[in-house]
């Protein structure tokens, strides 16, 4: 692992910065070897690097390393980043605006990071529609980091499906919508445009066959 980061480092140099995302996979212990082992090469930051629900255990690895945690994506509620906030076991919150009351609840969470000088990066795998809302969050936050921004080939079909869908310029930025609302319509054929398919869901499994909650 501490190989691959190389890597990348040394394609990419200084310019561009890494988000290394663990998706809870690993041990505190574990979490804390890797990120003493990438600490050279500067992350931005290292997300769910252990389950993040166990918060004692986030702050813990937080405190050891010496690269900024991001986590949240799972969380539903304020309370619970209040409890993360609180164990000082995060510097970049991830609130997903799907999840935790939509663009009101996001701001809120937004500000209660702000007073603790944590930075905000909206979790945005979804749609057109999910990145028009986290851009509202962008747009008024004052402790905005980044935006997750969805691409490839099965995002396209939910992109086709609206107008007025937010712009990126090739180097990295989005443009804000000025209309009304979150600045999307619709196409009057969007249904058709996107029918209904079935979604695999891939259940992963440890060496011995027990369920990995990621």
């Amino acid at each position: 692992a501490i190989d691959t980061v190389r890597g990348y480092r040394e394609a990419v140099g200084t310019g561009v910065d890494l988000c290394i995302e663990i998706h809870r996979r690993m041990t505190p212990t574990e979490a804390v070897q890797l990120g003493l082992g990438i600490e050279e090469f500067h992350p931005y930051f290292f997300e769910d690097p252990v389950t993040p629900d166990n918060f004692d255990e986030m702050a813990y690895v937080a405190d050891k390393i010496n690269i900024p945690i991001a986590t949240g994506e799972r969380f539903s509620s304020i309370w619970e980043f209040e409890m993360a906030l609180s164990r000082n076991a995060v510097q970049y919150v991830r609130p997903d605006v799907c999840l935790v009351g939509g663009i009101s609840g996001a701001r809120k969470i937004s500000a209660l990071a702000e007073a603790r000088h944590v930075g905000v990066v909206p979790h945005n795998p979804l749609s057109p529609v999910s990145t028009a809302a986290c851009l509202q969050i962008a747009a008024t936050a004052p402790n905005f980091a980044l935006q997750e921004y969805p691409i490839g080939e099965d995002v396209a079909p939910k992109n086709n499906m609206v107008t007025g869908m937010a712009q990126h310029d090739g180097n990295g930025y989005l443009t804000i919508s000025d209309a009304p609302g979150i600045g999307l319509e619709l196409k009057p054929n969007a249904i058709e445009m996107c029918p209904e398919t079935p979604r695999e869901v891939v259940t992963r499994l440890h060496a011995d066959g027990s369920v990995i909650d990621q």
